[in-house]
C-alpha cells in the first residue's frame, strides 16, 4: 500500500515582483524574484501577490503561472500618487490572501506586511528598509510617501507575531518597538551572480550601483574618485542604476564638471541582474558611498563576482563586507577616506583578488538563493505547524 504523500507547503509571498523573469538589477524587485525561485527549490507551492496601478483603471486580479509558482496581480484604480496606492493596496492585498488561503505568508515591504498581519494568517514579515532613517535623509521629495510608509510600518510592526532581520542592524532598530519574535534570514540573490563567466577586469575601474538621491550620496563618490585620479591618473567611475534627474540630479552633473571628470565617469543607466553581473566582471570593485542603507544586494552580488567591495560604515553594511578580508568599510561622507581604499583594492591586484576569494566564499556561505529558500520554508513549516494547534477542532 503506497503511503499518502504529503501536500507541498503552500506559501503567499507578498512582494514587489518582476513582470518577467529576468530580475532588476538590485532592490526588492529581486530579492522578490529571488526569493520565489528559493522557496520553489525548497519544494513549495509559491503564489506571489503583488499589486499595480491597472492601465485602464479598472480594478481586477490577473493570475498567470501554473504550480509551485503563480503570480497574483492585484490591479488598483489609478491614484494620482504613489502613497494613495499603498493605502488601497492593503485591503485589497487582504481579499485576495484570503481567497488563496495559503498556509503561511511571507511579506516584504510595509504595505505587504500591514496587509500580512490583518489577514489572520501565520505570518512572517521582512524588514528590508528603515523608514525613519529615509525620511531622515531626504528632503522634501518622496516625503509624502516615506510618510505613508512609516504609518504602515507602524502599524505592522505593532501587530506582527515574526518579523524576519535580514541584519543585526534591524534587530536593533526595531526590537524596542515590538513584541515580534525575530528570525535572522539574509538577502537572496541571483543565481547569474554565483555563474557568470569570469574575465579580467578593466584593473583602474569602479563600479558604483545607486540611486541618484541624497541617501545614496553619489557626490561623495564622485569626489572621491577625483582624488583617486591623482595617484591612478586612468581610474574611472560608472555608475548603474536610474540616470540624475531633476535638481539634484542637476547637482550631480555639476559636481563632475566642477571636477573634470566628464571623461571618466559614465552613467550606464537601468540594467537587469545578467547585465549586471557583467558589469561586476568587467569591474575591478564595487564601491559605495551611501548614508543609508540597510543590507544592499549589490555588496553580496559584487562578492559572488569575486569583486571586492569599498563601502560606506551604514546600516547593516559592516556585517556583509568584512574588514580587509573582503574589502574596507568607510566613514559616510569621507571622500578622502573612500578614495584611500578603493585606490588600494586599484593598486593592487593580488590584494583585490584576495578579497575577491573571500568575499565569493563568504556569498556561498550567505546569500545562495536555495539557501535562503530552505530557511524561509523551516521557518513557513513551524508558524503553519503551530497555527494548526493553536486553532480549536471544527474551526
Amino acid at each position: 500500500m503506497t503511503a499518502p504523500t504529503t501536500p507541498p507547503l503552500r506559501v503567499a509571498l507578498l512582494c514587489h515582483y518582476p513582470d518577467d523573469d529576468v530580475a532588476p538589477a538590485g532592490g526588492v524587485w529581486s530579492v522578490g524574484r529571488n526569493l520565489a525561485a528559493g522557496l520553489v527549490s525548497a519544494g513549495a507551492e509559491v503564489h506571489v501577490v503583488r499589486y499595480k496601478a491597472a492601465s485602464d483603471g479598472a480594478a481586477r486580479v490577473h493570475v498567470r503561472g501554473v504550480s509551485p509558482l503563480i503570480v497574483h496581480t492585484v490591479e488598483l484604480p489609478r491614484r494620482r500618487t504613489q502613497p494613495f496606492r499603498r493605502v488601497d493596496a492593503v485591503p485589497a492585498l487582504v481579499a485576495r490572501l484570503r481567497e488563496i488561503r495559503p498556509d503561511a505568508v511571507t511579506a516584504h515591504e510595509s504595505e505587504y506586511g500591514l496587509a500580512a498581519v490583518r489577514s489572520g494568517l501565520p505570518a512572517a514579515v521582512t524588514i528590508h528598509g528603515m523608514p525613519r532613517q529615509e525620511f531622515r535623509a531626504f528632503r522634501w521629495q518622496n516625503r509624502l510617501d516615506l510618510a505613508v510608509t512609516l504609518w504602515q510600518d507602524w502599524q505592522m510592526v505593532r501587530r506582527a507575531q515574526d518579523i524576519v532581520a535580514i541584519n543585526d542592524y534591524a534587530i536593533g532598530q526595531y526590537r524596542g518597538r515590538t513584541n515580534a519574535r525575530f528570525h535572522r534570514i539574509n538577502i537572496p540573490i541571483g543565481e547569474v551572480f554565483f555563474t557568470a563567466p569570469p574575465r579580467e577586469p578593466d584593473p583602474h575601474s569602479v563600479l558604483m550601483v545607486e540611486g541618484m538621491n541624497e541617501r545614496k550620496d553619489p557626490i561623495t563618490m564622485i569626489r572621491a574618485i577625483a582624488q583617486v585620479r591623482q595617484r591612478i591618473p586612468d581610474a574611472r567611475l560608472d555608475i548603474a542604476g536610474r540616470l540624475p534627474a531633476g535638481p539634484y540630479g542637476e547637482k550631480v552633473r555639476e559636481t563632475i564638471a566642477e571636477l573634470a571628470l566628464d571623461d571618466c565617469v559614465t552613467f550606464i543607466g537601468l540594467v537587469d541582474q545578467p547585465e549586471l553581473a557583467g558589469l561586476y566582471a568587467s569591474h575591478a570593485a564595487l564601491a559605495l558611498s551611501s548614508r543609508q542603507e540597510t543590507s544592499p544586494c549589490v555588496i553580496a552580488e559584487a562578492m559572488a563576482g569575486r569583486r571586492p567591495v569599498v563601502a560606506t560604515d551604514v546600516g547593516g553594511v559592516r556585517e556583509m563586507v568584512s574588514e580587509d578580508e573582503s574589502g574596507y568599510v568607510v566613514p559616510a561622507g569621507d571622500p578622502q577616506t573612500l578614495a584611500e581604499r578603493i585606490a588600494a583594492v586599484l593598486n593592487d591586484s593580488l590584494l583585490a583578488r584576495r578579497f575577491g576569494e573571500h568575499g565569493r566564499w563568504l556569498a556561498e556561505q550567505r546569500y545562495r538563493r536555495n539557501v535562503i529558500g530552505r530557511q524561509y520554508v523551516e521557518l513557513l513549516e513551524g508558524l503553519a505547524r503551530k497555527n494548526t494547534l493553536d486553532t480549536p477542532a471544527g474551526k
